[in-house]
C-alpha cells in the first residue's frame, strides 16, 4: 500500500507539468482535464485519489475511555459530472483503514483497533474559483474487517456495527488534472451495536455505548479525460 500511495504522490507531482505541455499555449486550468464529450462543463471526469486518515472517537460515552486517535490511509476512485462551471456531483468508492487506541485490555491495558471500511460518499461540489471548490454530501460505509492488535475479530460476535452512515464536507484545490484537499467525516452510526459486547473498557462492557468514528482526511488525486 505504501507503493500505491507513493505512486499517487508522484503522479500528482508530475501531472501539472505534463498538462501544461499538452495544453495550447502551455496554460493550466483546473477545468481543462475533460474532453467535453458529455457536457460543456469542465467539471466532468474521473480519477484516482488517496491520502491520510486521522480517526478517533466521539460521543456521549467517551469520557470514561483513555483513548488516542489512529493515523492510517485511504485510497480509491471518483467520478464527477458537471452541470455547469460552478455545480457538479461527485461520487467516490474508497477503501479506508481507520481505528482507535483505547484502554480495553486487562487491567486497563491499551489496545489498538483497526477497522477497514468500503466508503461511498456522494457529494455536491461548488467551485469558488477555477482552482478552489467545496464539497458536501452524505456517505455510506461498510465495515469489512476488524483487527484488535494482531487478532482478527468477527464484527457480529464482538458487537461492532457492520454499516455506518453520515456526511462529509471539505475543500479542494486543483491545478490542471491534479487535486489536493481536506475533508471532515461526520459518522452518525454507532461503532457498537446495542447489547452485550466482548470489547470492554477496564472491565466494563461496551453496552449501548454512544461511540462514533470521528475522522479527518487529507488527500491527493489525479483526474483523467472523458
Amino acid at each position: 500500500m505504501k507503493k500505491i500511495f507513493l505512486f499517487l504522490l508522484l503522479a500528482v507531482a508530475s501531472a501539472p507539468a505534463a498538462f501544461a505541455q499538452a495544453a495550447p499555449g502551455g496554460s493550466q486550468s483546473s477545468k481543462d482535464y475533460t474532453g467535453g464529450a458529455v457536457t460543456e462543463s469542465g467539471n466532468t471526469g474521473f480519477g484516482v485519489k488517496g491520502g491520510y486518515n486521522l480517526n478517533g472517537l466521539r460521543g456521549d460515552d467517551v469520557k470514561g475511555i483513555d483513548r488516542q486517535a489512529r493515523s492510517d490511509f485511504h485510497a480509491g476512485v471518483y467520478g464527477q459530472f458537471g452541470f455547469d462551471d460552478f455545480s457538479s456531483i461527485q461520487a467516490e468508492l474508497l477503501y479506508s483503514r481507520q481505528g482507535f487506541e483505547a484502554n480495553t485490555g486487562t487491567s486497563g491495558a491499551r489496545q489498538r483497533y483497526r477497522m477497514d471500511y468500503v466508503m461511498l460518499p456522494v457529494m455536491y461540489v461548488g467551485n469558488f474559483t477555477d482552482h478552489l471548490s467545496f464539497h458536501i454530501g452524505p456517505q455510506a460505509s461498510l465495515l469489512t474487517n476488524i483487527r484488535k492488535d494482531e487478532q482478527t475479530l468477527d464484527a457480529k460476535d464482538n458487537g461492532f456495527n457492520s454499516f455506518d452512515y453520515g456526511g462529509v464536507a471539505g475543500l479542494e484545490a486543483r491545478i490542471g488534472p491534479a487535486r489536493i484537499g481536506a475533508r471532515y467525516n461526520l459518522f452518525l452510526g454507532k461503532i457498537f451495536e446495542d447489547g452485550p459486547s466482548k470489547v470492554s473498557t477496564a472491565g466494563a462492557q461496551f453496552v449501548n455505548s454512544k461511540l462514533y468514528n470521528n475522522m479527518l482526511q487529507v488527500y491527493v488525486g489525479i483526474g483523467f479525460t472523458q
